[in-house]
């Protein structure tokens, strides 16, 4: 039992920290100031924490005219669960493979990778929470406030 749970930890071991850039400032050898290195972003980097994802929910309930501050907790769940989704995707990104080989008593055997249950129980649990707070993916995903085109087409078939 001890060796399984060896195994289990193992698998789920954070990444490694990537080398954080050198940030000193660097000479040529005629004396002429080089510019820092920029570092690239890594793909946790551009990934949206628990509280961008509350703000995006909450202005995008705002603007369909259904936020309420007794949806805080239906907001943090979905935040939640939007965030594991995006860190469940990017894990199974970075996979050579479907499974893993797990030690049991009798040996050895194949099973899925842990991360893609992670995956499908996130993705129930977003659909569930954006049915319940009346939310459609484009409210979430689109940037823009409002579309002037959109709107004057809009006026024009009202009247």
């Amino acid at each position: 039992m001890r060796e399984k749970n060896l195994r289990f930890a193992e698998l789920w071991a954070p990444p490694p920290p990537a080398e954080a850039p050198d940030s000193r400032l660097r000479l040529s050898p005629m004396g002429a100031l080089l510019s820092p290195p920029i570092p690239l972003l890594s793909s946790y980097q551009l990934m949206k924490t628990t509280q961008q994802w509350h703000r995006k929910i909450t202005q995008a309930l705002k603007k369909a005219g259904t936020y309420n501050s007794s949806l805080e907790m239906q907001i943090q769940s979905l935040a939640s669960a939007m965030r594991t989704l995006e860190l469940s995707t990017e894990e199974i990104d970075g996979l050579q493979t479907t499974v893993v080989w797990e030690k049991t008593r009798y040996g050895e055997k194949m099973a899925p990778h842990p991360v893609f249950k992670i995956q499908r129980d996130a993705q129930a649990s977003v659909t569930r929470q954006m049915k319940q707070l009346q939310l459609t993916p484009e409210e979430l995903t689109t940037d823009q406030t409002s579309d002037p085109l959109i709107d004057l087409t809009k006026k024009l078939l009202d009247t």
